[in-house]
C-alpha cells in the first residue's frame, strides 16, 4: 500500500531545497570573496592603499552600505580614523576616540566582536562621527583587528543592504577578513619600516665622509659610498676586485689584505708615488651560517693630514729636546765641579738647589726624547751581536747613582751567550724598568734581583723588586702612555709615565715580549724575552 501523502507535501520539499542550494551558494560565494580579499590583501604592501582595499572589502564581506577602519594609536591608545571617503573626509580623520569610547572603543577594549542592531538604543552608541560627516548610521557590525593577541584596531560594517541588521551569519565571515587584514596591515607595518631603515642607512651611507666599500667574498666590489667613488675617482667601479682598483691608483695594500684572522682587520695604506697619501683601513667580515666568509666590509678614512701633524710634533718635539739636553749636559757637569769648590754654606745651598732643579730637567727632556720614541712610525734599530751579561753590566754601572741605596744582585748570565740587537736601545729599555723598580720603591731596603734563562730559543731577562706591587687590574694599564698607578698603591712620584711604554716600543721592535706578574706588597717581576736570531721580514 502506498502511504497517503498530504497534497501540498512535494511543493514544500522542492521549496526547502531550493532554500539549501541557495544558502549553499550564499556561503560559497562568501568562501570565495573570503579567498580573493585574502589574495588582494596578501599582495597590497602599500599601507594607505591596503587600508583603503580593507575598508572596500569589508563591505562586500557582509554587504554593508559602508565600513570604517579605526587604528589604535600607540602613544595615547586612543582610537582614529586613518583612511575616511567623502565631502567630510577631513572633519572625521580628526576624530578621536578615548579607549572603550563609544562601540569602537567598546569593541576593541574588550576585545570582543560586536553586533548592534539599533544604534539609537546602545548606549555605547556616539554619534560624533555622524554629525561630522552627515552619514546616518543604523547598524553596525564590529570586531578588533587582532595579530599576536594584540588589537591594532577595529573595523566596522554600517546599515546592512538586504536587511535591516546583521546578524550573527555574517559574524564569522567578518572576523576571518579581520583576521586576514590584521595579518596584511601588520606585513605592511613592518615592510614601512623596512624601507624607512633601509633609506636611513642608504642616507648616513652615502653621507659618511669615510670611504666604505662592500665586496664579496673574493674582494669584488659590490656596493660603495660617494666617498668611495671620490677616492677612486669613478663611479665604474662595481664587479672589480678592490685590492686591484687601490693598486692601480698608487696605493700600496697591505699583505694579507683579505686573509687574516679575527673578525676585524686594522691595516694602514700608502700611496707613495706622486702625492702620499695614508689611508687607515678597517676590515670587518661578513659572516654566514657556520661562520663562513660571505664578503668583507672596508671603512677607509684619508688620515694624510693627522699624519703629517704628528711628524710636525714629533720633529718639534725631538729638536727642541736635543737642542736642551747638550746645554744640560754642561750645565749638569760643571755643577758637579762647582759642589766639590770650598763654597759658603749660602753657596753650597745654591748649588744644591741648581743640582737638583737642573736634574729635574734634564729628566723631563729625557721623558720628551722618549715620548719621541714611542711615537714614532718606525723604530731605527742598528743591531749586532751582542752578549747579554754586557748589556746587563753596563746598564746596571750607567744607573750606578741612582742604585746606590739599593742592593742590587745580578746572576751570573754568561751561559745565556748572544742576542742579535740594538745595544743601546736594550739598555735603554732595562734601564726603563730599572728606574721604575726604583722609583717606586717604599721599602726601606730596595733589592732588584736580576736572572736569565732560556725559553724556546728566546733569551729572558728577569727583573724582580721587592716593591709595593700593584692589582691585577693594573697589569695592562702600566704600559699605556701617561699612566701611573694610584698614589694608594706606589706614593706619587715625579715621572710622565713614559718608562714603561717605551721599553715595551724596543722589545716589541725586536720581536720581542714584556710581561709582568705583581702582588701587593711583595714586589713586581718583569720578564723581557728577545729572541736569539730575529728576523726583521718575519
Amino acid at each position: 500500500m502506498n502511504p497517503v501523502r498530504h497534497p501540498d507535501y512535494r511543493c514544500l520539499w522542492g521549496y526547502g531545497k531550493v532554500k539549501m542550494s541557495n544558502r549553499v551558494n550564499q556561503l560559497n560565494d562568501k568562501f570565495l570573496l573570503l579567498l580573493d580579499a585574502n589574495r588582494i590583501l596578501t599582495s597590497t604592501l602599500d599601507i594607505n592603499k591596503l587600508l583603503t582595499v580593507i575598508m572596500e572589502l569589508a563591505q562586500k564581506v557582509v554587504n554593508a552600505e559602508a565600513s570604517s577602519l579605526l587604528l589604535i594609536d600607540e602613544t595615547t591608545g586612543e582610537l582614529y580614523f586613518d583612511v575616511t571617503t567623502g565631502v567630510a573626509a577631513d572633519e572625521v580623520k580628526r576624530l578621536r576616540l578615548k579607549f572603550g569610547e563609544g562601540i569602537a572603543g567598546w569593541c576593541a577594549a574588550h576585545n570582543r566582536s560586536l553586533i548592534v542592531e539599533d544604534v539609537i538604543k546602545d548606549m555605547r552608541w556616539t554619534g560624533r562621527a555622524d554629525d561630522k560627516s552627515g552619514f546616518k548610521t543604523k547598524s553596525i557590525i564590529c570586531t578588533p583587528l587582532r595579530y599576536k593577541g594584540s588589537v591594532l584596531g577595529v573595523i566596522e560594517g554600517i546599515n546592512s543592504v538586504s536587511r535591516d541588521f546583521f546578524t550573527d551569519d555574517d559574524l564569522p565571515f567578518f572576523e576571518a577578513f579581520a583576521n586576514q587584514a590584521a595579518v596584511a596591515l601588520e606585513n605592511a607595518r613592518l615592510f614601512m619600516k623596512l624601507i624607512q631603515e633601509k633609506e636611513k642607512i642608504s642616507a648616513a651611507f652615502d653621507g659618511m665622509s669615510e670611504s666604505v666599500f662592500v665586496t664579496d667574498k673574493n674582494g669584488t666590489i659590490t656596493q660603495a659610498n660617494k666617498s668611495a667613488f671620490n677616492l677612486i675617482n669613478s663611479e665604474n667601479i662595481s664587479g672589480l676586485a678592490l685590492p686591484k682598483v687601490l693598486t692601480d691608483i698608487g696605493f700600496e695594500t697591505p699583505h694579507r689584505f683579505l686573509d687574516f684572522d679575527g673578525k676585524i682587520k686594522i691595516s694602514e695604506i700608502v700611496k707613495k708615488t706622486g702625492l702620499q697619501i695614508f689611508l687607515n683601513c678597517i676590515v670587518t667580515k661578513i659572516t654566514g651560517r657556520d661562520e663562513e666568509i660571505d664578503g668583507y666590509i672596508f671603512v677607509i678614512r684619508d688620515v694624510t693630514g693627522e699624519k703629517k701633524e704628528e711628524l710636525l710634533k714629533r720633529s718639534f718635539l725631538s729638536l727642541i729636546s736635543h737642542k736642551l739636553k747638550t746645554p744640560l749636559v754642561s750645565i749638569v757637569g760643571y755643577l758637579h765641579i762647582l759642589a766639590e769648590e770650598k763654597l759658603t754654606s749660602n753657596q753650597q745651598k745654591a748649588i744644591s738647589v741648581l743640582q737638583s732643579q737642573s736634574e729635574r730637567l734634564a729628566e723631563l727632556v729625557e721623558s720628551l726624547l722618549r715620548f719621541t720614541v714611542i711615537e714614532s712610525e718606525t723604530l731605527e734599530l742598528k743591531k749586532e751581536k751582542v752578549r747579554v751579561s754586557e748589556i746587563i753590566s753596563e746598564t746596571v754601572n750607567d744607573l750606578s747613582r741612582k742604585l746606590k741605596s739599593v742592593v742590587v744582585e745580578v746572576s751570573d748570565l754568561s751561559d745565556l751567550g748572544e742576542i742579535f740587537a740594538d745595544k743601546e736601545k736594550i739598555k735603554e729599555a732595562l734601564r726603563c724598568i730599572l728606574e721604575n723598580a726604583v722609583k717606586f720603591n717604599k721599602s726601606p731596603k730596595k733589592s732588584v734581583k736580576i736572572t736569565g734563562e732560556y725559553q724556546d730559543g728566546a733569551v729572558a731577562v728577569n727583573i724582580e723588586d721587592n716593591g709595593v706591587g700593584f692589582p691585577l687590574s693594573e697589569k695592562e694599564k702600566i704600559f699605556e702612555k701617561f699612566y701611573q698607578i694610584e698614589e694608594s698603591f706606589t706614593g706619587q712620584v715625579a715621572g710622565a709615565g713614559l718608562g714603561l711604554p717605551l721599553a715595551k716600543r724596543i722589545i716589541s721592535a725586536h720581536g720581542g715580549s714584556i710581561s709582568v706578574a705583581s702582588k701587593i706588597n711583595k714586589g713586581s717581576k718583569f720578564t723581557i724575552t728577545i729572541p736569539k736570531e730575529y728576523d726583521a721580514n718575519g
